[in-house]
């Protein structure tokens, strides 16, 4: 088994962004860490254009075969990776990711037993939305506090808010099985229950982390940067922000498919 792996779940409409995300691993793979996609079982074919060379393709339905909604579904797979015993730790990527420079075990890992946990405040994030409320039609950080305190309350921790994601997310097996062992079987409860009543797998990974301590906790910020709204990448490259400068402080970079961004920044 590995010590670490990278996974990415997908299907069919992102295979544009998953061939431009392969492409910058093999590019940038510097201690060739093996890469594991999965698809639905429908999709497999269309995506054995990327296999080969390091990057295996699975199905879903070989982690979970149940009938959660989409979303949720996602989150279950995501999730359960660990249990198909292929590597120890993984660093879950989404398709819309893509990797800029070159990148080691060391990034992810803290020792050969340990992964990093991202762990931070969304500082950022939110500094540049507090003065787009308005505009936004919201405020991200009322969802944000309300999401993260449905699951502290379960656990009884008290304090700051945090955020465990975004992907590239560094997941240890441990953490996972102990979320299972320790709350999930005692309260007779399925992932789909758990993830319906709150729908974050990163906050469900990280407060569990902090409840049963089954790693230490080494913190790292996030490790890619993420454009969360099609703005911030507009005001970036008016800024004259190159790649390169993103590059300084991170590993790669998120154009969120959700607003349909450009394959790359």
């Amino acid at each position: 088994m590995d010590k670490i792996a990278l996974y990415c779940k997908s299907f069919s409409r992102d295979i544009d962004r998953v061939v431009n995300l392969v492409e910058s691993i093999h590019k940038f793979n510097a201690d060739k860490i093996p890469v594991y996609i999965s698809v639905p079982s429908q999709d497999v074919t269309l995506f054995h254009q990327v296999s080969g060379n390091g990057v295996t393709i699975i199905e879903d339905e070989d982690i979970y075969d149940g009938d959660a909604p989409g979303w949720i579904q996602q989150q279950i797979v995501k999730s359960n990776f660990w249990k198909l015993e292929l590597c120890e730790n993984y660093v879950c990527i989404d398709s819309d990711g893509y990797f800029i420079k070159d990148f080691y075990i060391s990034d992810f890992m803290y020792d050969d037993e340990t992964p990093y946990t991202v762990i931070h405040e969304q500082k950022e994030l939110f500094t540049w939305t507090v003065s787009k409320v308005n505009q936004l039609g919201f405020d991200p950080k009322v969802s944000y506090i309300s999401d993260r305190q449905k699951i502290m309350d379960l656990f009884g921790r008290t304090g700051k808010y945090y955020d465990f994601g975004p992907v590239p997310t560094i997941w240890s097996n441990k953490v996972w099985k102990s979320l299972e062992d320790n709350y999930i079987t005692p309260n007779n409860l399925t992932w789909e229950q758990m993830l319906e009543y709150s729908p974050s797998e990163f906050s469900w990974y990280g407060e569990s982390l902090l409840a049963f301590k089954a790693i230490n906790i080494y913190p790292c910020e996030p490790i890619f940067k993420v454009f969360h709204y099609a703005q911030q990448i507009q005001e970036h490259i008016q800024n004259g922000i190159t790649q390169e400068m993103i590059s300084q402080n991170y590993l790669g970079i998120i154009m969120q498919s959700n607003f349909n961004a450009n394959l790359k920044y």
